[in-house]
């Protein structure tokens, strides 16, 4: 499974950005946001509560107040 964190201008509904994160890990990724590995099949809002976090395992520093941030998994979910 691929999974991206992807960034949405507030005032548009277009992605502005993808990164691909899936070096991290499904298990810490999914411990991030609460979700159990195999619970995770939906896109994830990135909140403030989850920020600090984002940058320490990826480097990317969420802008909040600027754009909405989406933890997303891709695959068939057959995995």
């Amino acid at each position: 499974m691929r999974l991206a964190i992807s960034r949405f201008p507030k005032d548009g509904e277009f992605l502005d950005s993808s990164v691909d994160v899936t070096a991290v890990g499904l298990d810490v990724l999914a411990d991030l946001v609460g979700i159990a590995p195999d619970e995770l099949i939906g896109d994830v809002p990135l909140t403030e509560e989850h920020a600090e976090r984002v940058r320490q395992l990826t480097g990317i520093t969420l802008d909040l107040e600027t754009y909405d941030y989406l933890l997303e998994p891709e695959g068939d979910g057959s995995g």
